[in-house]
């Protein structure tokens, strides 16, 4: 393989540790947030959406009663939540 193909990246000592197996491993300095994509449903008529964990439900139409328990605006009206 020629010199002008290899990659310019260098690491330094205190990006790289050694594992067990003697293979050079990179560690991140930086963690990105871990983010999901879930289906909440109304608890009275079903109705569902598909958000994110960084979504806010009441953006979807929807509003949290409780853990992971959800009315969409119109039911919650119907019962008198909102």
């Amino acid at each position: 393989m020629s010199s002008s193909s290899a990659s310019s990246y260098s690491a330094s000592d205190s990006d790289l540790s050694t594992s067990s197996t003697g293979t050079s491993v990179r560690h991140s300095m930086e963690q990105r947030p871990v983010v999901q994509v879930a289906v909440i449903r109304c608890l009275r008529c079903a109705r569902a959406e598909e958000y994110t964990t960084t979504d806010d439900p009441t953006s979807l139409g929807m509003v949290q009663i409780g853990t992971n328990i959800y009315y969409c605006n119109r039911c919650a009206k119907i019962v008198g939540y909102k």
